[in-house]
């Protein structure tokens, strides 16, 4: 797939050139389609960036969604406006109420639109099921949480029958891309657990990821967590890992100590 293009768009880290912002987005570009995965947080950013890379997103055939929160999906609405109408795929409980607490106070850090406010500009697909696109990309769907140290961060609430209740997320979802190295994860946060979300990636395609790329979570994870998490790493046989947004710092340098290769994600990195 020597035509493949992954671009990261949107990260906290942006290279010289390039601006930065709290979320994350990914272009995707292959023989058959050309598509967004999350669209950062205001959109200014991603279509800035775009123009820095010189992406024409006229040409966007599909947008996924990786979960329901500000920082990834807020720039949607600006992205449709310069890409017109294309398909969006998220997950059913995507554009549901989700709040984080902060300060003892719940914070709105949902989706800021209705699902209903995008019927006019776009063909809307929502699906917790695993979805194939093209070119051996797919969506890993709905992520079974199996694993038991990756728990749901009790500081994420979501709205049930007027209520606030720890949001397990599971609209979470990564995006699987065939490389000519092999299967290239790339997360939006991995809200399901890094774990979990390989072995569901082992069960549908028949092997692990070599790298993962992306927003991980795991930034006020305990030193135990870590340790698990890179001891699971060593067993599927991951190469590599570019974590960026929400990862923080102790998981790259504790992959880096295990002899995994790290780069940190940064906007404007070309990852295949």
């Amino acid at each position: 797939m020597n035509d493949l293009k992954v671009i990261c768009l949107v990260d906290d880290t942006p290279s010289p050139g390039y601006r930065g912002e709290h979320g994350i987005a990914f272009y995707l570009e292959s023989r058959c389609l050309r598509m967004l995965f999350d669209t950062g947080q205001t959109g200014d950013v991603l279509l800035a960036n775009a123009d820095r890379a010189g992406l024409d997103l006229g040409w966007l055939g599909l947008i996924v969604l990786s979960h329901g929160h500000y920082d990834h999906a807020g720039g949607l609405m600006k992205a449709l406006g310069r890409s017109g109408t294309v398909r969006l795929l998220a997950h059913e409980d995507a554009f549901g109420p989700k709040f984080n607490v902060k300060d003892g106070a719940p914070k709105d850090i949902g989706i800021p639109f209705n699902v209903r406010d995008l019927w006019r500009h776009c063909d809307v697909t929502l699906t917790r099921m695993p979805f194939p696109i093209c070119d051996g990309i797919a969506t890993t769907g709905e992520v079974p949480r199996v694993i038991p140290f990756e728990r749901p961060d009790g500081r994420l609430l979501e709205k049930y029958k007027d209520a606030l209740h720890v949001d397990p997320l599971k609209d979470d979802q990564s995006l699987v891309v065939t490389t000519d190295e092999g299967l290239l994860l790339i997360c939006g946060c991995c809200h399901a657990g890094v774990v979990n979300t390989l072995e569901l990636v082992k069960s549908q395609h028949g092997r692990y990821p070599y790298a993962i790329a992306g927003g991980l979570h795991l930034g006020s994870a305990d030193d135990a967590r870590i340790a698990a998490t890179i001891e699971a790493f060593r067993r599927a046989g991951v190469k590599k890992l570019i974590p960026g947004h929400c990862s923080g710092k102790k998981i790259g340098d504790a992959a880096a100590a295990a002899g995994i290769e790290v780069t940190p994600l940064y906007a404007g990195m070309r990852l295949v």
